[in-house]
């Protein structure tokens, strides 16, 4: 008597989800679509979160659940909290294919990957999830953040004519001399000029004022009219809100970035920097995998 075939096993798609809210979208997007074309599980490693003091996990917030991994090659201290949080874990990724993604750039060893895998970078390009749009909006819908917080706000950027949100980045960009170093801050000339290609095409504007430093920002803009800032939000109330407008200022932050890409306005504008870091380091990225082709780099 023949034995019936032993089905083979689903394929497995891992990636390390670290850094804020924009980074992990990137992350947990690239996945996503890699584990719809292999018709692959995905498994998520956010171990990062279990001693990260500054940022906070906020994938689960979207009512997503995954099962936990361990990045296969994680070393040292790295080794040992992975141990610590869970060894057996990482074993299903032990001599599975590792991509540890070029930096700045679409890494196109994605599209050979044909089995299980292990992912590792940023993958902050729209290139990682092409083709795969409906379901990255699917699942970070953002009307499944509910918050009394924002519905005050959120009737006067339904109000507005013409909403634009503008993003400000500072935080960390300002305060750590190295990050500034690296990222670079952008400042009232980038804004001033991201503004004029917005009323180049845009009558009666109303710029709702995005900021991790409200204050700081307000100042920086304080000359422009119809200026509505933003603050005393949590960063998912904030991209929820920025997501209602019709146009984009973005800063060189994948949160703004995300603030853009998921707005579903017709005919939107999005203006984006020409330098996504500091002058000196512009040629660690390349734009055109960063930015949509049909979004305006100033």
């Amino acid at each position: 008597m023949n034995n019936p075939a032993k089905a083979a096993p689903r394929p497995l798609v891992g990636v390390t989800i670290t850094g804020g809210l924009g980074n992990q979208l990137f992350q947990y997007a690239a996945g996503l679509a890699l584990s719809e074309r292999l018709g692959a599980e995905l498994r998520c490693d956010t171990y990062h979160y279990h001693h990260e003091a500054t940022r906070t996990l906020a994938l689960a917030e979207f009512g997503l659940s995954w099962t936990e991994c361990r990045n296969p090659n994680a070393r040292g201290a790295l080794r040992a909290i992975a141990r610590w949080f869970g060894a057996g874990r990482r074993a299903p990724f032990g001599r599975t294919q590792f991509l540890l993604e070029e930096f700045g750039r679409f890494d196109p060893r994605i599209d050979a990957i044909t089995e299980s895998c292990y992912l590792d970078g940023y993958f902050q390009s729209w290139r990682y999830f092409e083709g795969h749009e409906a379901s990255v909006r699917r699942v970070f819908d953002l009307n499944k953040i509910s918050s009394r917080n924002t519905a005050p706000m959120a009737a006067k950027i339904r109000a507005a004519r013409h909403p634009v949100a503008v993003h400000i980045r500072r935080g960390d960009y300002a305060s750590q001399p190295l990050t500034l170093a690296f990222h670079g801050l952008l400042g009232a000339d980038y804004y001033n000029e991201a503004r004029r290609a917005i009323e180049a095409g845009v009558s009666e504007p109303t710029y709702f004022l995005f900021s991790d430093d409200p204050e700081a920002a307000t100042a920086e803009l304080g000359d422009w009219p119809n200026l509505i800032p933003i603050g005393g939000l949590t960063a998912l109330e904030d991209l929820k809100l920025m997501a209602l407008c019709e146009h984009f200022i973005i800063a060189n932050s994948t949160f703004s970035w995300w603030g853009a890409w998921l707005a579903e306005a017709p005919g939107k504008r999005v203006v984006a920097p020409q330098n996504w870091f500091a002058p000196d380091n512009a040629h660690t990225t390349v734009l055109d995998d960063r930015y949509p082709p049909e979004w305006l780099r100033v």
